[in-house]
Protein backbone atom coordinates (compact mmCIF):
# COMPACT_ATOMS: atom_id res chain seq x y z
CA UNK A 1 0.00 0.00 0.00
CA UNK A 2 1.25 3.52 -0.71
CA UNK A 3 1.38 4.97 2.73
CA UNK A 4 2.35 8.79 2.04
CA UNK A 5 -0.69 8.59 -0.35
CA UNK A 6 -3.09 7.01 2.70
CA UNK A 7 -1.73 10.38 4.84
CA UNK A 8 -2.30 12.94 1.41
CA UNK A 9 -5.89 11.46 0.59
CA UNK A 10 -7.12 11.44 4.41
CA UNK A 11 -9.13 14.46 5.40
CA UNK A 12 -8.00 16.47 8.23
CA UNK A 13 -10.37 15.02 10.69
CA UNK A 14 -8.18 11.83 9.89
CA UNK A 15 -4.97 13.13 10.81
CA UNK A 16 -3.68 14.74 13.71
CA UNK A 17 0.13 15.98 15.29
CA UNK A 18 0.57 14.70 18.75
CA UNK A 19 3.11 15.13 21.28
CA UNK A 20 3.66 14.68 24.78
CA UNK A 21 4.90 16.90 26.14
CA UNK A 22 3.66 19.37 23.92
CA UNK A 23 6.69 21.67 22.42
CA UNK A 24 7.08 24.58 20.08
CA UNK A 25 8.65 22.35 17.63
CA UNK A 26 5.16 20.17 17.44
CA UNK A 27 3.18 23.36 17.55
CA UNK A 28 4.80 24.15 14.15
CA UNK A 29 4.54 21.01 12.56
CA UNK A 30 1.19 21.12 13.33
CA UNK A 31 1.03 24.52 11.22
CA UNK A 32 3.31 22.35 8.76
CA UNK A 33 1.41 19.58 8.39
CA UNK A 34 -0.61 20.09 5.32
CA UNK A 35 2.91 21.45 3.62
CA UNK A 36 4.37 18.00 4.51
CA UNK A 37 1.68 15.76 3.43
CA UNK A 38 1.78 17.84 0.16
CA UNK A 39 5.65 17.61 -0.15
CA UNK A 40 6.99 15.05 1.45
CA UNK A 41 8.91 12.00 -0.07
CA UNK A 42 8.18 8.43 1.43
CA UNK A 43 11.75 6.98 3.51
CA UNK A 44 10.21 4.32 4.44
CA UNK A 45 8.39 1.94 6.88
CA UNK A 46 8.26 -0.09 9.77
CA UNK A 47 6.18 -2.05 12.04
CA UNK A 48 5.10 -0.73 15.68
CA UNK A 49 5.06 -3.39 18.68
CA UNK A 50 3.42 -1.06 21.11
CA UNK A 51 0.22 -0.47 18.24
CA UNK A 52 0.04 -3.91 16.50
CA UNK A 53 -2.85 -2.56 14.10
CA UNK A 54 -0.55 0.31 12.53
CA UNK A 55 1.89 0.85 10.44
CA UNK A 56 5.04 3.67 10.79
CA UNK A 57 6.37 5.56 8.04
CA UNK A 58 9.44 7.87 7.72
CA UNK A 59 8.66 11.18 5.22
CA UNK A 60 10.99 14.21 4.53
CA UNK A 61 9.72 17.33 2.45
CA UNK A 62 12.09 20.12 1.46
CA UNK A 63 12.49 23.46 2.93
CA UNK A 64 9.58 25.77 2.60
CA UNK A 65 11.94 28.69 1.10
CA UNK A 66 14.32 26.48 -0.85
CA UNK A 67 17.21 26.59 2.40
CA UNK A 68 17.98 25.51 5.18
CA UNK A 69 17.11 21.83 6.64
CA UNK A 70 13.67 20.07 5.73
CA UNK A 71 10.94 18.82 7.61
CA UNK A 72 11.57 15.06 8.63
CA UNK A 73 8.99 13.06 10.25
CA UNK A 74 7.49 9.98 11.62
CA UNK A 75 3.50 9.21 10.87
CA UNK A 76 1.70 6.16 12.51
CA UNK A 77 -1.07 5.11 10.41
CA UNK A 78 -3.82 3.12 12.22
CA UNK A 79 -5.53 0.33 10.70
CA UNK A 80 -9.20 -0.91 11.32
CA UNK A 81 -9.27 -4.80 9.76
CA UNK A 82 -5.88 -3.92 7.16
CA UNK A 83 -8.16 -0.58 6.36
CA UNK A 84 -6.30 2.76 7.07
CA UNK A 85 -8.50 5.01 9.81
CA UNK A 86 -6.05 7.85 11.03
CA UNK A 87 -2.50 9.07 11.09
CA UNK A 88 -0.68 11.27 13.55
CA UNK A 89 2.49 12.93 13.27
CA UNK A 90 4.45 12.25 16.01
CA UNK A 91 7.79 12.76 15.75
CA UNK A 92 8.99 15.97 14.16
CA UNK A 93 13.16 17.37 12.77
CA UNK A 94 13.38 20.48 11.94
CA UNK A 95 16.86 21.58 12.78
CA UNK A 96 15.37 24.05 15.14
CA UNK A 97 16.17 24.07 19.38
CA UNK A 98 18.66 21.14 19.07
CA UNK A 99 16.67 18.79 16.85
CA UNK A 100 18.31 17.05 14.08
CA UNK A 101 18.19 18.85 10.49
CA UNK A 102 18.38 17.21 7.26
CA UNK A 103 19.06 19.28 4.11
CA UNK A 104 18.83 16.86 1.69
CA UNK A 105 16.87 13.84 0.46
CA UNK A 106 20.02 11.59 0.89
CA UNK A 107 20.56 12.35 4.12
CA UNK A 108 17.13 12.21 5.53
CA UNK A 109 17.11 8.92 3.72
CA UNK A 110 20.29 7.49 5.50
CA UNK A 111 18.39 8.88 8.69
CA UNK A 112 15.29 6.90 8.67
CA UNK A 113 17.37 3.42 7.58
CA UNK A 114 19.28 4.24 10.80
CA UNK A 115 15.92 3.93 12.94
CA UNK A 116 14.66 0.64 11.39
CA UNK A 117 13.02 2.22 8.26
CA UNK A 118 12.72 0.02 5.05
CA UNK A 119 11.49 1.01 1.83
CA UNK A 120 8.74 -1.45 0.77
CA UNK A 121 7.10 -3.95 2.52
CA UNK A 122 8.91 -4.29 6.22
CA UNK A 123 9.92 -7.61 7.28
CA UNK A 124 8.03 -7.28 10.25
CA UNK A 125 4.16 -7.56 9.86
CA UNK A 126 2.81 -4.60 11.14
CA UNK A 127 -0.61 -6.55 11.72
Amino acid sequence: MDWLDVVRQSSLQQRAVEHQPETPRYSRARTKLRYVAERAVYLGERGNPLHVDSVEIAVWAPPGYGRGPGFFCFFLIYLKEDDPIFSVLFCSYDGIEGSPGFKSLDSARAFAAENGFKEGVTDEDPH
